[in-house]
């Protein structure tokens, strides 16, 4: 399998865009037998438009999402533009598949069923399953990872959740010319490929506070041991009187060891999003089970920098052992809370991936985005599994 990436920062005539990115391709790569286009842009950019076009232009399937930012592994860090990288080979098989708008029920169903149509569309068995998500309010993205999970017999799932400039109301995926406000995209990927994945969310070793989750529903925690969510975020602090308080807790991850939790594994971590000042309760962007551990830790702006590294470092180690296969791209699911966090350095993310990668030459490219969520395997289970986890805060990494 064989990659290349284009960089356009053009967001408006997207017949210039698309003639920029795909003549830059085709400059660089000859195509295989199957092919797929990814690609992530700024929120306001027209994706319907932009995937037409480019789908028109190559004749295989493009998807993406929209985001905040990009990183990549030439050009570095970009706010406003789009990035698109083609992979391709003879020995490997892409299938994609598009969920529509989802309903309110009947979305997991909806998701498997659209799972088994594209698998049945692939010869070779897939491999790694990437996913570019949607930002519902009530929907949990959980839930899509769990509905792919249960489809594919625990086949790896990566990718992320869309966003624009943190308003939260126009960030999309899409798929060719089709684009969606509550739209699950995603693409199977089989043959010769060799995933291998690496996440991280370094934080301050002190931790504030911890307990056991002793009453939730869904996302909503109301009991931590035998007080009131409030009441234990009470002990880290003032509780701020309003309702939403995802800023108030960017730099306050809460880290989770889930039920199934192994000894080994790395905790998910958890975003604070809303508080239900009458019930005493906190909603999270993420479902949060009972039996759950939780405690709050603190993240610093080097923790960003630690966490970056400690991921490429790790995924590269893991590249070496497949010492008979070449690696072709690494994606990047990287957190917006981190995004916000970086201040006036919003580039060091970039700048690190750029630096570990600097002597890999031009075969193995690196880009990604900034999103309300990251989707990656904590682990592999004995019997093959993935343990398929849907994190906040962190920097995750997929090579293939």
């Amino acid at each position: 399998m064989k990659s290349a990436t284009a960089v356009t920062g053009e967001i408006d005539d997207l017949n210039i865009a698309a003639d920029e990115l795909t003549g830059d391709i085709r400059e660089k790569l000859s195509f295989g037998k199957s092919s797929l286009g990814i690609v992530f842009c700024d929120a306001d950019v027209d994706v319907a438009e932009l995937g037409r076009q480019l789908h028109t232009r190559l004749g295989f399937d493009i998807v993406g999402l929209t985001t905040t930012a990009t990183i990549e592994k030439t050009s570095g860090y970009g706010d406003m533009g789009i990035v698109m990288t083609v992979i391709t080979g003879d020995d490997v098989e892409f299938t994609v598949a598009e969920s529509g708008e989802l309903p309110e029920t009947g979305y997991r169903e909806l998701i498997g069923t659209k799972y088994s149509q594209s698998r049945s569309n692939l010869k070779a068995d897939p491999k790694v399953i990437f996913i570019f998500a949607p930002y519902i309010v009530n929907i949990t993205s959980e839930n899509y990872l769990e509905a792919l999970s249960e489809a594919s017999g625990g086949l790896p799932v990566f990718g992320g959740v869309a966003t624009d400039h943190y308003e939260l109301k126009y960030q999309k995926t899409f798929h060719n010319g089709n684009e969606f406000l509550r739209g699950v995209v995603f693409a199977l990927i089989g043959g010769n490929v060799k995933p291998v994945f690496s996440m991280e969310h370094n934080f301050s070793t002190t931790v504030e506070r911890r307990g056991i989750i002793t009453k939730s529903t869904d996302n909503m925690v109301e009991c931590v041991d035998d007080v009131t969510f409030k009441e234990f975020l009470s002990d880290f602090g003032p509780v701020p009187d309003e309702e939403s308080v995802i800023f108030h807790y960017q730099s306050t991850p809460f880290a989770i060891e889930l039920p199934d939790y192994e000894k080994g594994e790395q905790p998910v971590v958890r975003a604070l999003c809303t508080l239900d000042h009458g019930n005493r309760a906190g909603g999270f962007l993420s479902k949060m089970p009972e039996n759950s551990a939780i405690s709050i830790n603190v993240l610093y702006r080097d923790n960003l920098s630690q966490s970056c590294a400690a991921t490429l470092d790790r995924l590269t180690e893991k590249m070496r052992q497949n010492e008979n296969y070449e690696y072709s791209l690494i994606m990047v699911s990287t957190c917006n809370a981190r995004h916000l966090l970086m201040g006036d350095t919003k580039d060091i993310e970039a700048k690190i991936l750029s630096e570990k990668l600097a002597g890999t030459g031009e075969s193995l490219n690196a880009f990604g985005f900034y999103g309300f969520g990251e989707m990656c395997p904590t682990a592999v289970l004995p019997d093959g599994r993935a343990k398929n986890r849907f994190h906040n805060c962190s920097f995750a990494a997929c090579a293939i």
